[in-house]
């Protein structure tokens, strides 16, 4: 399967899904939607196909293939002789088509890859100068929830909302002036936290991060991978 074809079928399900989405978000359990867009990341990232008789392209193939009586029309057409010269200029047409198409989707590659690499390293650098936070509040919510990964709250003046980063030494960031005295708020917001470390949620950005750099060509993946990237929780 080709890039394209990838990127076709996944703005499809996309379209389809967010119109679920909008019709029965308030009807279906939250983690159908996540198993949803998680197909959708299947989708664009993993190029292989299943044969089906319900895709886009056999319905364009069937749609294409009109019949008079039992030949198609294509074999009733008149068919004019291509010379060897005009079939050679045909493929070198194609074939410059082909370059031009390729070395315009590298370069945005290229672009989104430096680009987010570059926000990576700003986000860990202002992330780096945030101080731990302990206290006899975090001391006993970090021994009540515990993962096989360490787990550590710290928080900084350079952020305005709670968040998480790290993958195996996962982070739970909050801003400077955090009220620690609201113990029922923080809870609250902890878990909330927690949960996104517990579901990896933070290698699910990059997944979303490496399928938008893919297909930054295609506009409802564009959009779809780009909310994504302000937190996977928008996808629930």
């Amino acid at each position: 399967m080709s890039l394209i074809q990838m990127s076709v079928s996944g703005a499809v399900m996309i379209l389809v899904i967010t119109a679920v989405r909008a019709i029965s978000i308030n009807r279906l359990p939250k983690k159908t939607f996540a198993v949803l867009w998680g197909l959708v990341l299947v989708r664009l990232l993993v190029p292989f196909s299943l044969p089906s008789p319900f895709s886009v392209y056999s319905l364009a193939g069937h749609s294409g293939a009109g019949q008079i009586g039992t030949s198609p029309i294509a074999n009733v057409l008149p068919v004019n002789p291509v010379s060897a010269g005009t079939a050679a200029a045909h493929n070198t047409a194609a074939s410059a088509g082909i370059s031009v198409w390729g070395w315009t989707w590298g370069i945005g590659l290229v672009l989104c890859i430096l680009y987010f690499t570059a926000a990576c390293i700003r986000c860990r650098r202002k992330f780096m100068v945030s101080e731990p936070v302990e206290n006899d509040f975090t001391i006993q919510w970090l021994t009540e929830y515990q993962l096989r990964r360490p787990v550590s709250i710290r928080q900084s003046g350079k952020i305005t909302a709670p968040l998480t980063y790290g993958i195996l030494h996962p982070v739970i960031l909050m801003p400077a002036e955090t009220d620690w005295t609201e113990t029922m708020r923080m809870q609250y917001v902890l878990a909330h936290e927690y949960v996104h470390i517990r579901r990896f949620d933070a290698v699910t950005k990059l997944l979303l991060t490496a399928a938008l750099c893919l297909h930054w060509c295609n506009p409802p993946g564009l959009g779809h991978v780009s909310v994504g990237q302000s937190g996977y929780r928008a996808f629930l």
